[in-house]
């Protein structure tokens, strides 16, 4: 290749050779090195079927929208490490002139690694052929990042520069390009080249390495980079809040190391962050301090984190997690006393950046160690880990420039503060019990020692701003979870909300407690219906508001889980055991320490069904012609989170009719203080909420101004109202009281008892065309084929019934006995279930299940219903029958 260069000499100036210029150089060559005749025909027979270069010139259509000039299949870059004049270079080419200068194609942005280490300056060239009229009153590049130092020439004019090239330190080489360029010097619907002449830093390393290249109006580029930058800024504010308050805890607690550990790494986090950004090099600072901040930053972060985790979770320091941390702190004071970048890039490449595995290790070992003792907050921050990692070698990779992806730990990072997130209730708990603490103490103290009043005092202040903080916080987390997502127009919804606990943060009010209101839609077996729960958990302030969190996740999760999944074959008995159980297991694994009582319920839209659980609640008000009464007397249910309470479940039904009002309250709407304030009296009169509900109409505002005219409020106070207004036309479940209906209904049975089949059913049969849905005739029919073992046509009318009483125990067991016989075991359970779950005391219900998990072998479910069935009646023969078939298996 040598020799042929030297043969060439100066007619290989065109990177494109004409035949011409091949054929006389041939010659030359031929002549000058006496190479055989055939051999040099052939070399130029190939030049001229196979060019060596076509040159490639990208054409623009405009400058009004931004262009790209990113390297592709059909327009690239060109690179050269010859040195040449960008000025006349750039003029001879506009001019038309031939030169000798040898480029190669250069993949931009991308790495361009040097084959020869002595050569310092490269220049990179771009083509393109610029449109005629443009609308943009000024025009910019963008050039991306360039490794190091550059000076960029438009048709031989300067139009910007970075960097001295006289230093011998780093310039700006994760700076982004952007340059303006004068109207006038774009050559119009004609050629254009842009000669950007690079100086390196790195031994091998220089080129326009990452970011994008693009061309177009000013004020398009300008927006294009602060979009990105505006973002990065906003994520950096949060980073330095979260940083902040986890310092700010750590200060006011300083035996809870984690706080430092954790504040001390966000606020590393967000200084790293920050000189990622391009805002930094508005503050003057010179570019080898800012490197050496960054990769000091690289260089303590995971540790901290592997810390924070190890003294959260109360592990004891290991000889690994010394070692490491000691070498850790010795890349650090290098840093701090070096100034070359070059080893700081080495240092960090080769062993800082494998060091992490080590530590992510004994993170990762950390976090399912306690996953496996069931702990959900490790659970959160290792997912929240695992999302930066993959961001973190992203990174990494795009900054070793294997691959060209643009910074995204920034916004990775969002999703390890919501990890995190979840492990602030338990933290408010602690701190409030402490607050609490100091307040019973504060009269001693005023008593014993008033000359430390003053200092008493600011301290119960900083305190008070802190809770007030946390407060904050957790009114922040828990107010979208309680929300009013009912869109029936049948069945509507309302809500009102007083909590006990209201605070001040930055001037403004805010409430906060354990009371929580939920409604929304679901669909099941093609059916519509309104969910609602009202809840009130455990404790005060911040200990409620973290079984209210804890309520409003899981069961919003739930409502969403719904609305996802299918529900075709789900009754509504089963859709309320299901949320409940899971309710149930949550507050369960608290072990005691949080507990809440709700009211539960589905309203079906047709028809009006109320299917409710009341877990430990005050009770269902109906409000019906003005007049407000219970529809229950009894507790069935412990609060949620009680051991062994799934054992006890009992789900109520209630029709409501057109025009029925349902209110639900937590148990601050019957403690009220009345009388003076100091004599505390609490009422204990149920009754006096009824009326209230009377004098206000129902309407929850009103109701509300009643009940605080009668007492104070001492404990959080939520209403519920549910309101029913179906269409005009007849509901299903009602029947026509008309006298020859029931004549019809009577000779029925009358011909059925004596026996006279065929005409005692023509009868009933007539009166049920002209009545389909009376209920009475359905019953008849329904017992008398099952009495006349004809289980298929019986089946039929006890589903008829179902689907207009759906909270019928009695209809639930006959249809059950019905598939039992016609075999159809599963959806024979099924209904049983549901029998079960509204009158856990049917005799005949709990036996026929019990035989129905026999015939299934689902034994322990089958002898868990009839001991219940045995101790309901010990001397039942059915009841012993079964049991005797059980022992035998």
């Amino acid at each position: 290749m040598f020799l042929y260069e030297q043969a060439l000499g100066p007619i290989s100036a065109k990177k494109s050779l004409s035949f011409s210029s091949l054929l006389l150089s041939g010659i030359l060559f031929f002549r000058k090195f006496r190479i055989d005749p055939l051999f040099c025909f052939c070399f130029l027979g190939a030049c001229f079927f196979f060019p060596l270069h076509s040159e490639t010139i990208q054409k623009i259509t405009s400058f009004d929208t931004l262009t790209s000039l990113d390297s592709t299949s059909e327009q690239s870059w060109e690179i050269t490490p010859s040195a040449i004049d960008p000025v006349l270079f750039s003029k001879d080419y506009l001019e038309g002139k031939k030169n000798s200068i040898p480029f190669e194609i250069y993949k931009a942005p991308g790495i361009h690694k040097l084959k020869d280490e002595s050569v310092r300056t490269v220049y990179i060239v771009k083509k393109f052929i610029a449109p005629k009229e443009w609308n943009a009153t000024s025009l910019s590049i963008r050039l991306g990042t360039i490794n190091d130092k550059d000076r960029t020439y438009l048709n031989g004019t300067l139009i910007g520069a970075t960097g001295d090239l006289n230093s011998k330190f780093p310039q700006a080489y994760d700076k982004i390009r952007v340059y303006p360029i004068a109207n006038e010097l774009i050559r119009r619907g004609d050629k254009n080249i842009i000669v950007i002449q690079v100086q390196k830093f790195f031994d091998r390393e220089l080129g326009i390495e990452q970011d994008r290249t693009l061309i177009g109006d000013s004020s398009l580029v300008l927006k294009d980079l602060l979009r990105a930058e505006y973002i990065k800024t906003f994520l950096l504010m949060i980073y330095l809040t979260v940083g902040g308050y986890f310092l700010f805890l750590y200060v006011r607690r300083r035996s809870d190391r984690e706080n430092l550990y954790y504040g001390l790494f966000t606020i590393l986090f967000f200084i790293y962050q920050f000189l990622r950004n391009q805002i930094k090099y508005d503050l003057g600072i010179e570019f080898i301090y800012m490197k050496k901040v960054e990769y000091i930053i690289l260089t303590v972060l995971i540790p901290l984190f592997a810390n924070f985790v190890r003294v959260y979770f109360k592990y004891p320091r290991n000889m690994i997690l010394n070692v490491l941390d000691g070498s850790y702190a010795a890349f650090t004071i290098f840093y701090l006393f070096s100034n070359n970048v070059i080893h700081y890039n080495n240092l960090n490449k080769h062993v800082v950046q494998y060091g992490w595995i080590v530590y992510v290790c004994l993170i990762s070992y950390y976090l399912i160690r306690r996953i496996i003792q069931k702990d959900r907050d490790a659970l959160f921050i290792l997912l929240g880990v695992l999302v930066v990692v993959i961001a973190g070698v992203l990174d990494t990779l795009g900054a070793r420039n294997v691959i060209v992806f643009p910074r995204v730990v920034g916004y990775a990072f969002l999703f390890f503060i919501l990890s995190i997130a979840t492990i602030l209730a338990n933290k408010f708990v602690r701190l409030n019990e402490e607050v609490e603490e100091l307040n019973e103490d504060l009269e001693k103290k005023v008593e014993q020692r008033t000359e430390e009043l003053k200092q008493s005092l600011e301290q119960v202040n900083r305190l008070k701003v802190q809770q007030d903080a946390d407060y904050f916080l957790t009114s922040l987390l828990i107010n979208p979870l309680s929300s009013n997502k009912n869109t029936s127009a049948v069945v509507k919804t309302e809500f009102y909300t007083k909590q006990k606990k209201s605070f001040e943060f930055k001037g403004k009010t805010y409430e906060i407690g354990g009371d929580i209101l939920i409604s929304g839609n679901v669909e099941l077996s093609g059916k519509r219906y309104v969910v609602f729960v009202n809840g009130d958990a455990m404790g005060k302030s911040i200990q409620g508001a973290g079984g209210a969190l804890v309520m409003g996740t899981v069961f919003n999760t739930i409502l969403t889980r719904s609305g996802i999944s299918s529900q075709k074959d789900k009754s509504p008995e089963r859709w309320l055991k299901e949320a409940f159980l899971e309710l149930q297991k949550i507050f369960e694994s608290f072990d005691g320490s949080m507990y809440i009582s709700i009211v539960l319920g589905l309203v079906e839209e047709s028809s009006g069904l109320l299917y409710y659980i009341n877990a430990e609640h005050p009770w269902t008000v109906l409000y019906r012609d003005r007049v407000a009464s219970y529809i229950e007397d009894e507790l069935t249910l412990r609060k949620i989170g009680i051991p062994e309470n799934e054992q006890h479940l009992t789900i109520k039904t209630f029709r409501m009719l057109p025009g029925d009002t349902i209110v639900i309250g937590s148990d601050g709407r019957d403690d009220l203080l009345i009388g003076k304030a100091e004599d505390r009296i609490i009422n204990e009169d149920q009754e006096q909420f009824l009326r209230r509900v009377e004098e206000g109409g129902a309407d929850l505002k009103e109701v509300y101004d009643r009940i605080v005219k009668f007492g104070a409020l001492v404990d959080d106070f939520t209403l519920l109202k549910i309101t029913y207004h179906p269409d005009d036309r007849v509901s299903s479940f009602q029947t026509l009281p008309i006298q020859s209906l029931q004549d019809a209904l009577d000779r029925g049975k009358e011909l059925l008892e004596k026996n006279r089949v065929q005409d005692g059913l023509k009868t009933l049969e007539r009166a049920l065309e002209l009545h389909p849905k009376n209920e009475q005739i359905l019953k008849v029919l329904g017992r008398f084929y099952l009495r006349e073992k004809d289980y298929a046509k019986s089946v039929g009318y006890w589903e008829t019934l179902l689907d207009q009483n759906g909270a019928s125990s009695d209809f639930l067991y006959h249809a059950s006995l019905c598939y039992k016989m016609l075999r159809f075991h599963q959806k024979a359970a099924d209904l049983g279930e549901r029998a079960f779950l509204q009158d856990p005391s049917l005799l005949r219900n709990l036996i026929n299940l019990a035989d129905i998990y026999r015939i299934l072998n689902i034994l322990p479910r089958a002898k868990e219903l009839i001991e219940r069935a045995l101790r309901i009646d010990p001397n039942n023969n059915k009841a012993l029958q079964v049991k005797n078939s059980l022992e035998v298996v």
